[in-house]
């Protein structure tokens, strides 16, 4: 008899955990625990280890306002730590997650312009040395449209379009570009000196167009 009572309420048992509404309280109790635990491991500094637990919560109830919250917010903080740690790569991928989750989240976005743009401004001022001019040219853009007002990468941009249009034979407009750019920083030295070196290349095609010119009426 005893064994027959321990039957029929393992079947119970069993018979709960199928029912609907038991599961999904199964389900939020792991993810109440999964948050419960990602909350103090946060506080103690492990942050790489608290971002698991709270990404395992999220996807067991992805709907949840509050866990998508405190994953963004770790995030955004374990990026600030890996920034700190010289690893921006991993800091910018954090980031990338945090505005997924919260497109809104200004803090995310804010660091995520200011560390993307930098690396992607340090790659095309490397890009320029090579010379890559056309590479630098992309590399600069994909700032722009991060952080359309940033004037350094501005500048940087027109100088290394006004190369690419020297390159191409056409020095004027290559003055053009780097005039361009000395309107956003009238005293930064290297923009003077490549449109004293433009504006030399232009004078002198100018002067061979008028020898060309004045030797072809002669003829």
């Amino acid at each position: 008899m005893l064994h027959w009572r321990f039957g029929i309420m393992a079947a119970v048992a069993a018979f709960m955990l199928c029912m609907p509404g038991i599961q999904a309280a199964s389900i939020q109790d792991q993810a109440d625990d999964l948050e419960i635990a990602a909350l103090d491991l946060e506080a103690k500094g492990d942050l790489d280890t608290a971002l698991t637990k709270y990404r395992d919560a999220s996807k067991l109830v992805p709907k949840n306002k509050a866990f998508k919250e405190n994953l963004a917010n770790c995030l955004n903080k374990a990026a600030i730590a890996k920034h700190d740690a010289k690893d921006d790569t991993t800091a910018i991928a954090y980031l990338e997650e945090a505005v997924a989750l919260l497109p809104n989240f200004k803090a995310a976005k804010d660091n995520l312009i200011a560390l993307k743009g930098s690396k992607l401004n340090q790659e095309g001022i490397a890009l320029m040395k090579i010379p890559n001019f056309e590479g630098a040219v992309a590399k600069f853009n994909e700032v722009l449209a991060l952080d359309p007002d940033n004037k350094p990468v501005k500048i940087n941009r027109d100088i290394a379009e006004s190369q690419i249009l020297l390159k191409n034979g056409d020095p004027a407009g290559a003055v053009a570009k780097l005039q361009e750019a000395q309107t956003l920083n009238p005293n930064l030295q290297i923009t003077k000196d490549k449109l004293a070196e433009a504006q030399a290349a232009a004078d002198a095609k100018a002067a061979e167009y008028a020898k060309k010119k004045q030797a072809a009426e002669k003829n």
